[in-house]
């Protein structure tokens, strides 16, 4: 007998998730065992499943990217669904951690194979996601040192530089090193930064600043 696989969903359409619920109960060794319609919801439940289907966009107008890197944080694997695909939150939900994607438009058969795929420790590519990483046509970008990120989307965001030095625990002068060695970088890869607005297009440009920045007592090492 094949061993039962138990996997969890996300969705805002409870008609979705009752018809899911439904047809897998007619699959031998795939269980839907919890369901919620937030994250929040989701993880204020004891649940068994390690595997979450997850709505790409949830009508809390919670950060799709931000929910994934969540869930996976919290030791769940991330199957993400979607009835309309977005290309940047697509892109940006897969370098978060999301293994798979799944189109609502896709057969249930597909899905379930998916499951499948996830449970045996792979990241399956559909014809679907397959096709929308292809389209990666973002702006080269530099590669920052998490310290780096960290100031330029705290600045980005219209804090001071004082501010961005509370808040991440470190010397205001500390603060412009990074500044200053994030907009080389930059402009070494042809995209300079010339004035103040353009740290803000630049995180936009790049979808940083979905993650959650880091306290005062949970950072990189000085000098990082």
């Amino acid at each position: 007998m094949e061993q039962l696989i138990e996997v969890a969903a996300i969705d805002n359409d409870q008609m979705l998730l009752e018809g899911m619920a439904t047809w897998l109960a007619s699959v031998p060794d795939i269980r839907l065992t919890a369901t919620a319609r937030s994250v929040a919801d989701f993880l204020s439940q004891t649940v068994t499943a390690r595997i979450v289907l997850l709505d790409l966009n949830l009508e809390d107008f919670t950060d799709p990217v931000e929910n994934v890197a969540t869930l996976v944080d919290t030791g769940f694997t991330v199957i993400v669904i979607t009835v309309v695909p977005d290309l940047s939150y697509i892109l940006a939900t897969t370098e978060a951690g999301a293994v798979a994607y799944v189109s609502k438009t896709a057969n249930l058969t597909v899905l379930a194979d998916v499951i499948r795929a996830v449970a045996r420790g792979d990241s399956p590519l559909t014809i679907e996601h397959a096709f929308w990483l292809g389209r990666d046509n973002r702006p080269d970008r530099p590669e920052l040192t998490p310290r780096e990120h960290e100031v330029l989307v705290a600045y980005g965001r219209g804090m001071t530089v004082d501010a961005v030095g509370r808040q991440l625990g470190i010397a205001a002068g500390t603060v412009r090193t990074h500044l200053e060695r994030a907009k080389q970088k930059y402009a070494d890869v042809g995209r300079p930064i010339r004035h103040r607005g353009q740290y803000g297009e630049r995180i936009r440009e790049d979808a940083l600043g979905r993650e959650r920045l880091r306290g005062p007592g949970n950072h990189p090492p000085v000098g990082e």
